[in-house]
């Protein structure tokens, strides 16, 4: 199975990040569309935004995908001033490895 390191790479095989903002998530769709992972995220109010469950299929673990769906989320333009908090274990892990995305 490939692994991949940046979204451009994911990308190259047909994966794809989609904000969903009507559904508070970031879609992570395979090259025929399917969904395979969403990073899903609850708004407080206008100063916090809240990762709270992110998923990526079973059969796509340990491809990188997971931390390029997660990377997406995490800087994405929705967050613009918003504190960051994650009550999902993944995106809490995520952030401890990369304590610059709270640094804003």
């Amino acid at each position: 199975m490939a692994t991949y390191a940046n979204e451009t790479e994911a990308a190259a095989d047909g994966f794809r990040v989609i904000h969903e903002p009507e559904r508070h998530r970031f879609a992570l769709y395979g090259p025929e569309k399917q969904l395979f992972g969403e990073a899903h995220y609850s708004l407080f109010s206008d100063d916090v935004i809240d990762f709270d469950h992110t998923l990526v299929v079973p059969e796509l673990r340990g491809t990188g995908l997971s931390g390029i769906l997660a990377q997406r989320a995490l800087t994405d333009d929705i967050i613009g001033e918003r504190k960051i908090t994650a009550s999902c274990s993944y995106i809490q892990v995520y952030l401890r490895r990369h304590p610059e995305l709270l640094a804003r």
